[in-house]
């Protein structure tokens, strides 16, 4: 299958997912796409649902306001002499500045809360806006495969499902990809094996190593079976093997996982597996990696000047 080389837009981070919805002023239709017509009623009054946070906050507080002077007016007309007048005048405006200062203070910590209670009150709304975006991202995969890619993947921060997830690695499987690009792993992470994941995965560990973490790793391990049984299965092992020793922390978690594939590794990242394990570390001195990684060296690189000058520095710092 030929692929094609695309240019992905970066993925806008944002510190809480919901931060990523709009919410259509009209028809109160949610999106996390980036339309500027609501695919509901086709209005063009789109707003982030923070800044709707604080409309419902200062709605709120707008509204306990005029309960203070509403009971202010009450006191007044109930009251009998002019002085319980003045009293009560005088008490429910203070009163009421008093609440206008302190909602001033919590307009920011309460926007939150408010937030919470209308996401329950429109929890079906918010359903449907995200199920339309879906069937927007699908309807445009046959033209545009990148732009539905990209749907998808901003749908993904909301919605916890391994069907869309399959569906980005499938379109992911389709590029060219490159190490400039704005790519994801973790988030892509399924419970049970799926061969187009273990491909995306070599691909990453080749073309940018550093997305190879923990989570990664334990589902290559729940599932290194599943990997050996394919085609490339070693090679995809190998791969994700060369992207861990960018880091000791990995070698020294997972040594035995290292040690089985340390044999097909290229040489510059054997090299990098070779100081990790030649350095002065008992967790790794007395191991089996050590005596695989020993017995590689001896097999393949003995009398490789870059292995001498390796040795001579850690002994050096010794």
């Amino acid at each position: 299958m030929k692929k094609v080389p695309v240019q992905i837009r970066p993925f806008r981070r944002t510190r809480y997912a919901y931060q990523r919805l709009r919410v259509c002023k009209n028809c109160h239709n949610f999106t996390v796409l980036w339309e500027k017509e609501c695919l509901n009623c086709g209005r063009s009054s789109f707003i982030p649902v923070d800044t709707m946070a604080l409309r419902l906050t200062k709605r709120s507080m707008q509204t306990e306001r005029l309960i203070a002077l509403f009971l202010t007016l009450a006191g007044v007309l109930f009251s009998t002499t002019f002085e319980q007048i003045a009293i009560c005048l005088g008490s429910g405006i203070v009163l009421t500045l008093l609440l206008w200062l302190v909602q001033r203070q919590m307009t920011l910590s309460e926007a939150p809360r408010q937030l919470h209670k209308w996401f329950e009150k429109e929890q079906q709304r918010l359903i449907d806006g995200l199920r339309l975006n879906i069937e927007a991202a699908i309807g445009i995969r046959q033209q545009d495969e990148r732009l539905a890619y990209e749907m998808l993947r901003e749908i993904g921060t909301l919605v916890n499902s391994d069907r869309n997830r399959l569906q980005q690695i499938s379109l992911l499987r389709n590029f060219v990809l490159r190490r400039d690009m704005d790519l994801q792993l973790e988030s892509l992470l399924l419970f049970d094996f799926d061969e187009g994941l273990a491909e995306y995965i070599g691909e990453i560990a080749r073309i940018k190593p550093e997305l190879i973490k923990e989570r990664t790793l334990l589902y290559v391990l729940d599932h290194e079976p599943e990997f050996l049984s394919m085609a490339n299965g070693r090679e995809i092992l190998a791969a994700i093997v060369g992207a861990i020793v960018r880091m000791k922390r990995y070698v020294t978690l997972y040594p035995e996982f290292t040690r089985r594939y340390a044999r097909f590794l290229p040489k510059d990242r054997f090299l990098r597996l070779f100081r990790i394990v030649t350095a002065d570390d008992p967790h790794l001195q007395f191991s089996n990696l050590a005596t695989e990684v020993a017995e590689i060296y001896n097999a393949k690189y003995q009398w490789d000047p870059d292995f001498h000058q390796s040795a001579q520095s850690t002994g050096q710092q010794r």
